[in-house]
């Protein structure tokens, strides 16, 4: 845990809450490195089960951190591209680490969600909102193309018209239009929220991890491939998970009427 990050576990379920709501929640360096530090330990836990990621202080995540920037800058520590792309790859590198996570990463979003922030919550599998919740592609506004992988996730989320749309004009998304558009599955009450997440990460943790991280795996590059590379990943997946202890105490229930050991509801 850092200053930046608050770290806690119930049992297989980890949550991170990014905790500095005065800068709200800016990928400040403290941030860069609490988030890139968990998840060097989280990708190599062998009992994790399921990740819920929030802020604090009624905000995700502000996105860049505006004012390091610009002492940067009046400092003299920027003077080309080569200062900025150590940066961008320090990013890349543990923003991909929370994208390939083998388990259920559930995305809890109070508040703004702008600039990478909204690239950091896209990165989840399950993107809940609260009534307050709002998301910005807001980088046109600074002279900056968009970045935390959301020239992946966005189009992906909600076609190439629409997330060109918000990557042109900058405008605000709130909750109830961002579940229509599916940046987020649920909207709910502020209260609500974290509960809401906390309950579908217990749920998660009856799953069979290795039938889990394949379809998320597959279902990661469903865009890309062809039907026929799909079916031979299907292929190997499927018969990997059907021989598992898991599989087999599933269908030993079913025969005997018992209920499954994951009930999703």
């Amino acid at each position: 845990m850092t200053d930046a990050l608050q770290i806690t576990r119930d049992g297989g379920v980890v949550t991170l809450t990014m905790n500095e709501p005065a800068s709200r929640n800016a990928l400040s360096d403290a941030m860069r490195e609490g988030l890139s530090s968990a998840m060097q330990d989280l990708s190599v836990d062998a009992d994790l089960q399921a990740v819920i990621l929030t802020g604090s202080g009624g905000v995700f995540c502000a996105g860049g951190d505006l004012k390091k920037m610009l002492a940067n800058h009046k400092a003299g520590l920027v003077t080309g591209a080569e200062d900025i792309l150590p940066r961008m790859k320090y990013l890349h590198r543990w923003i991909t680490l929370l994208r390939d996570l083998q388990v259920p990463v559930i995305v809890a979003v109070d508040g703004p969600a702008y600039g990478a922030g909204l690239g950091l919550a896209l990165t989840g599998d399950i993107i809940l909102a609260s009534e307050r919740a709002s998301f910005n592609a807001s980088f046109c506004k600074v002279g900056a193309v968009p970045d935390g992988n959301l020239f992946y996730s966005l189009p992906r989320m909600i076609g190439l018209q629409r997330a060109r749309e918000l990557f042109y004009t900058g405008r605000t998304v709130h909750a109830e239009e961002a579940q229509r558009l599916g940046i987020c599955m649920e909207v709910l009450a502020v209260d609500d929220l974290l509960p809401r997440a906390q309950a579908i990460a217990r749920m998660m943790c009856d799953t069979s991890r290795t039938a889990f991280a394949m379809t998320k795996a597959i279902s990661a590059r469903s865009m890309e491939l062809d039907s026929n590379a799909l079916l031979e990943l299907e292929a190997q997946a499927q018969a990997i998970c059907l021989s598992s202890t898991y599989h087999k105490d599933a269908i030993d229930r079913f025969t005997k009427k018992q209920p499954p050991r994951f009930d999703f509801r």
